[in-house]
């Protein structure tokens, strides 16, 4: 029987993922638009902001994969570890659950990549960032559908 690195807990063979520290968008430090937005970066040509009330199929895709960064801790916690762990998603429609979550297929897209040989990290790249279809409502917004 394996070892779990202190402080972990297990359930279900599955590590507890843990919480993510909450962040209060509207009060970051940064300049702020009569938007609400607030300004990352500005330039003469343009800039980015940053909409704190953001509720869609990005945001969700960021609160997964932060879910799964947050856990990885070399040494302690393998990236496969944190990916196989998270919490699956209810729904086809993450942004508007109670929890951050990750949908099983792309924990199975996953699990797909590292049996034919990627990497960790190239695994976690490709699925979550390179080409995110295991995620609902990720590639219309990105095709701006």
């Amino acid at each position: 029987m394996a070892m779990l690195p202190m402080g972990l807990a297990c359930e279900d063979g599955k590590l507890q993922i843990p919480e993510l520290p909450k962040v209060d968008l509207p009060s970051v430090p940064l300049p702020k638009l009569n938007t609400g937005n607030l300004v990352l970066i500005e330039t003469s040509g343009g800039g980015l902001q940053l909409d704190p009330r953001g509720n869609d199929a990005i945001t969700a895709l960021g609160a997964c994969t932060d879910l799964v960064t947050y856990c990885f801790e070399p040494g302690k916690r393998t990236l496969d570890q944190c990916v196989e762990s998270v919490p699956h998603c209810k729904t086809s429609r993450p942004w508007q659950e109670s929890d951050e979550c990750c949908p099983s297929a792309c924990t199975d897209t996953y699990a797909k990549a590292r049996d034919k040989g990627l990497e960790p990290v190239a695994a976690f790249e490709q699925v979550f960032f390179l080409e995110p279809d295991c995620f609902p409502g990720v590639r219309a917004l990105l095709e701006g559908k």
